[in-house]
């Protein structure tokens, strides 16, 4: 690529830096530049705030200030085009022009409708810089709706046997999407879901679920917890032999997940892309350039060179401008 110096790095984030300068998942939210966040999972939020304003959704402003002692606002998206991820509520991909070039960030995206949640959609672009979670051959998942049957299926046949369920998802993203699937069967969640829960919950998806404070109840039930489950009494009894326990993970593809989690069974449902639609994600962005990080970079690298001819590079610390990829 010819014209004015792009500059794409790992340093405060996901930088693009040009005429203008843009911050992707920032662990820092500095007093200038313009800092976008993709979604309100932990490990993408900001660890420090000295600034004033971000650019992300309502949903996901409203996690960070929820968790955060210094309250940002939203600052005004000139130039910044939003975009839907699919990934959980509120996630959203980033396409911005610097110095020529457009730039497409994913942040987490997933392209599968599931649950009611409308998957990603690819758009043309110059330069794409997309996660690689599930970066590797290996990762190919089963139709979102038929994992979500087959979970539904498994808590009625423990109902049926007269057993309580407990099921392990991640607090933001997963759990709700459980909760969807189960609703009329009366979800209960623990503290960590439920609270996650209650800031996600809207009008148009009410996300309908009880808070469950640890005691045994009489009639079969299903709890959804968070996987980091503290060691307390909630724990001890979903540890309980007559509490079937299940996991939703796009891990549970790994052989051995069932018994690192120390669940009876494990279902590979996720709420990222699974390598195939990210390929086909690439596929329909037609870029000059792909950038992989955040998971098996270096893999899906080397396979959208190999499958698709266009050039793709891992993005690690050091390299400074494009010139450099």
């Amino acid at each position: 690529m010819s014209g004015r110096s792009l500059t794409i790095r790992l340093g405060n984030g996901v930088e693009v830096l040009g005429d203008e300068e843009y911050h992707f998942d920032a662990e820092v939210i500095e007093e200038s530049g313009t800092f976008c966040i993709s979604h309100a999972h932990s490990d993408h939020l900001p660890k420090r705030i000295k600034g004033t304003e971000v650019i992300a959704s309502d949903i996901t402003l409203r996690c960070l200030n929820d968790r955060s002692k210094k309250q940002l606002s939203m600052a005004e998206p000139d130039g910044v085009t939003m975009l839907d991820a699919g990934h959980m509520a509120g996630s959203r991909m980033f396409q911005v022009e610097v110095n020529g070039r457009s730039v497409l960030y994913t942040g987490d995206l997933c392209t599968r409708n599931r649950c009611g949640n409308k998957g990603a959609r690819p758009v043309k672009t110059d330069i794409l810089i997309i996660e690689s979670t599930y970066g590797k051959p290996r990762y190919v998942f089963p139709p979102s709706d038929v994992i979500a049957s087959l979970i539904r299926d498994e808590v009625e046949d423990n109902f049926s046997q007269g057993r309580p369920v407990s099921l392990f998802a991640y607090p933001f993203g997963k759990s709700q999407d459980m909760i969807r699937i189960l609703r009329d069967l009366g979800p209960y969640a623990d503290l960590s879901v439920f609270n996650a829960t209650s800031l996600l919950r809207s009008e148009e998806d009410p996300l309908e679920c009880q808070l469950w404070d640890g005691e045994a109840i009489d009639e079969p039930f299903v709890v959804v917890c968070s996987p980091w489950l503290k060691r307390t009494r909630q724990e001890k009894l979903m540890c309980n032999r007559d509490v079937k326990r299940l996991a939703v993970s796009g891990w549970a593809i790994d052989a051995g997940y069932k018994r690192r989690m120390g669940v009876h069974e494990a279902f590979p449902f996720s709420d990222h892309a699974d390598f195939n639609d990210l390929i086909e994600f690439v596929k329909g962005c037609e870029p000059e350039l792909v950038i992989t990080h955040h998971g098996f970079a270096d893999s899906l690298a080397y396979e959208i060179k190999a499958r698709l001819g266009i050039d793709a590079r891992p993005l690690v610390k050091g390299q400074r401008t494009l010139a450099e990829f």
